[in-house]
């Protein structure tokens, strides 16, 4: 299975594609790719949790330069396309704008069976309402010839979040899906507050974390 996964900036899409590839790998206990398409925000990187994914069988694929874990230098690599052909599971972290889109056309050919989701998190100002979740949406869908085939609840304030942040952030992306016909696929969601609204979780499936990977040690 392919997972394409894209989102604003800021929305958690990386968090989120760290967390899938380990409930991936956990649950078919085979090799995930991810590939780190994502050349519009390269601050927040996967690639920087090589080390700490690898033990799991996850792999990074994403500059062609070696050695390429603080390089910002878009010379991607394209060599993962192999591993979707081959129907392994491979994640690919795309960047959630026109320009970001543009490298997906490259891995069309390849692309059979997938998944393409949108994360979202309400407390980003660019999709903080139904309506700029629609918008974002709608214009994922009208570049290329992929749709979208569900949506990820990942309402948070960081270390400041609250039970009811998800849930507020879960009542947009449910109204964004009943208009766009699109489920709900999954929520990303820390540990101790699922166990606090778990019954109250609309999502097909539930990712729960102990703490945010991709956050820097400074920032808390």
């Amino acid at each position: 299975m392919t997972y394409i996964v894209t989102g604003f900036y800021g929305s958690g899409k990386t968090e989120f594609t760290l967390n899938l590839a380990q409930e991936i790998a956990r649950e078919k206990r085979g090799r995930v790719t991810i590939a780190d398409l994502d050349v519009i925000n390269p601050y927040f990187r996967s690639r920087e949790r090589e080390k700490e994914l690898a033990p799991l069988g996850i792999e990074i694929a994403g500059s062609a330069i070696e050695n390429h874990v603080a390089q910002d230098v878009p010379a991607l690599s394209f060599a993962f396309l192999s591993r979707i052909r081959a129907g392994e599971d491979v994640i690919i972290d795309l960047g959630g704008t026109e320009n970001g889109l543009k490298l997906l056309p490259g891995c069309y050919s390849s692309i059979t069976d997938y998944e393409l989701l949108c994360v979202f998190n309400k407390f980003r100002p660019e999709t903080d309402s139904v309506d700029k979740m629609i918008d974002f949406c709608r214009k994922i869908n009208a570049f290329g010839r992929l749709p979208i085939t569900g949506l990820v609840n990942n309402g948070n304030l960081l270390a400041g979040t609250e039970p009811e942040h998800v849930l507020d952030s879960q009542k947009l992306v449910l109204e964004t899906g009943d208009a766009l016909n699109l489920p709900l696929k999954y929520t990303l969601v820390r540990e101790d507050i699922y166990s606090q609204i778990s019954t109250q979780i609309a999502s097909e499936k539930v990712i729960t974390f102990a703490a945010p990977q991709m956050r820097k040690k400074w920032q808390g």
